[in-house]
C-alpha cells in the first residue's frame, strides 16, 4: 500500500499484489487506523491488486470500517469486492483513475 496524497480528512492510496490472508489483516488493519486518525474519505486504487482464494465476502467488507461518516471511493476494484460493497451507500466505484480524480479535485 502506497500512499500517493493526502488532503484534510482524505487520502489516495494506491495497493496492489495478491489480497490473502495476512494482507487482508495489513489492509483493514491500516484503513481502520487511518479512521482512527480522522480521516474520512479514502480513493483507494485497487487496479493492481487481486484477491486470493479463500476470502470470505464477509471479510472483504470487513476490510473497511462501519464508521458512517467514512466513504470509499474504489478505483479498478476486482470483481469480489465491488460485489461485497454493492448497495452500500459509502461505496463509489471508478472504472479508472481519470474519473477519481475529478471528484478528488473537486473535493468531494
Amino acid at each position: 500500500m502506497r500512499l500517493l496524497a493526502e488532503a484534510p480528512l482524505r487520502l489516495w492510496m494506491a495497493v496492489g499484489g495478491t489480497l490473502g490472508v495476512t494482507t487482508q489483516r495489513q489492509l483493514r488493519q491500516r484503513l481502520h487506523d487511518q479512521v482512527d486518525d480522522g480521516h474520512r474519505e479514502f480513493f483507494l486504487d485497487l487496479q493492481e491488486l487481486r484477491c486470493a482464494d479463500g476470502l470470505s465476502d464477509g471479510e472483504l467488507r470487513a476490510l473497511f470500517p462501519k464508521d458512517p461518516a467514512a466513504r470509499f471511493h474504489l478505483i479498478g476494484a476486482p470483481d469480489r469486492i465491488r460485489e461485497s460493497v454493492t448497495g452500500d451507500p459509502r461505496f463509489t466505484l471508478y472504472a479508472d483513475p481519470e474519473s477519481a480524480w475529478c471528484q478528488w479535485v473537486n473535493g468531494t
